[in-house]
């Protein structure tokens, strides 16, 4: 088949379709990509077909917008701001490059937040599935929306009752003004049920870290975590140096998670590990990190494959995204998780519950002390690190994008003419 893919968001959400991608190609099939201008060689390097799509990236923009997001306690009307400023702002752009480059494909597959990229999908006639990461957010009555814990089977369906509410009235109209723009058909509840495929929603995180519901929808199916991993990687000299140095440090990691605070934020992580006496690796990201007078305990790092250096760790200090999430237990390390928007907080309470990580300290209320806490809670514990180990055994025996693939082309067969 010639497939299309297009995505949406930044690293952790762009990532996983390098491995979906490097697999389809492998199975035999023609792959495109649709996506950000600044992914580009990542995808060429392995040889798939690339079309840029949007506006160009404007980094200062996001860390603007990042400093925003941070602050707000929220989670609806954070995810109404990344909405607007994030997905909907350059709306028109990407919907007009996604129609050319879609053009004379089978098949699209679609990140479940790019509804432009599935506009221009069905504009084109393509049959279309989409992709997710965060099985929190679908509609099931064994759990309440998150950040609501658990209430019980009834309760929880009351939940999701205001929930739908809340999606009809404030996130709905939004996106529909842009669907109905380009001559699509208005959607209900986007943000429970509207953004997904509906007749198939690959769901990229493994059923170890978040368990199936009983009611899952049949158009939702889990295949496990998608992992690109390169193994011509090298380590540089000097971070091997530094691991080889002494007791396996902290690995510090906050991904894409941006803003305009990277001083403060370096100063909070070096008292931090001053604290706590152990040594710590903090990767620069796209908050810029780590780029103070360090002391000998803390080595800066810029872009290292996670595969390698996660496993280098005690433990793993993130912000709960869902790759990072996936990648940190996969190397068989406890976490420390520090949210800073949208599904991360969701992911944090997940491996609380596991046993494998404290309990979650938001970035607006990450203090010195607070952070060296946690450090100390997770360095101490035999037992996280023990379930740690035993759930990335687990989850290293998956194969999330050849299950992604099989399904792909069971429905295929039924839906591709």
């Amino acid at each position: 088949m010639r497939i299309v893919l297009s995505t949406w968001g930044t690293t952790g959400d762009v990532y996983p379709f390098l491995a979906l991608g490097e697999r389809l190609v492998a199975t035999g099939h023609d792959v495109r990509v649709c996506a950000s201008r600044i992914y580009r060689d990542r995808f060429t390097k392995i040889g798939i077909d690339f079309f840029a799509v949007g506006s160009s990236f404007d980094l200062d923009y996001f860390h603007r917008l990042m400093n925003t997001l941070i602050q707000i306690r929220n989670p609806l009307e954070s995810a109404i701001r990344i909405a607007k400023e994030g997905i909907l702002a350059d709306a028109d752009k990407w919907y007009q490059d996604c129609l050319e480059g879609m053009a004379g494909y089978d098949f699209a597959i679609c990140h479940s937040a790019d509804v432009p990229g599935q506009e221009a999908a069905i504009k084109n006639g393509l049959p279309w599935a989409t992709v997710s990461y965060c099985p929190g957010f679908i509609k099931t009555a064994d759990d309440a929306p998150h950040p609501i814990p658990n209430l019980g089977t009834h309760l929880n369906c009351l939940a999701w009752k205001v929930a739908d509410w809340l999606m009809r009235k404030k996130v709905d109209p939004a996106f529909n003004t842009f669907i109905t723009s380009v001559g699509g058909q208005k959607r209900e509840l986007i943000g429970v049920k509207g953004m997904y495929s509906p007749r198939l929603n690959l769901i990229a995180a493994s059923s170890h870290i978040s368990t199936p519901p009983a009611d899952l929808p049949k158009n939702h199916k889990f295949t496990g975590a998608w992992f690109f991993d390169e193994t011509d990687y090298e380590v540089p000299a000097a971070l091997q140096q530094f691991l080889d140095g002494g007791v396996p440090p902290i690995i510090i990691s906050f991904g894409s998670m941006g803003g305009t605070q990277a001083s403060e934020t370096t100063e909070i992580l070096i008292d931090t590990i001053a604290r706590t006496g152990q040594r710590a690796v903090i990767q620069v990201g796209w908050g810029n990190l780590g780029r103070l007078e360090l002391p000998q305990s803390i080595c800066s790092v810029k872009y290292i494959p996670h595969n390698l250096l996660f496993r280098q760790g005690a433990c793993v200090l993130h912000h709960g995204g869902a790759g990072t999430t996936a990648s940190a237990c996969r190397a068989g390390v406890p976490s420390i998780v520090v949210p800073h928007l949208a599904d991360q907080s969701y992911w944090g309470c997940r491996l609380r519950k596991l046993g494998i990580a404290p309990k979650i300290l938001h970035r607006r209320d990450m203090t010195p002390k607070r952070l060296a806490q946690r450090i100390d809670e997770v360095i101490s514990s035999e037992s996280m690190a023990e379930k740690a180990r035993v759930l990335g055994e687990k989850i290293n025996a998956e194969d999330g994008p050849d299950t992604a693939v099989a399904l792909i082309e069971a429905f295929a067969k039924e839906n591709v003419h």
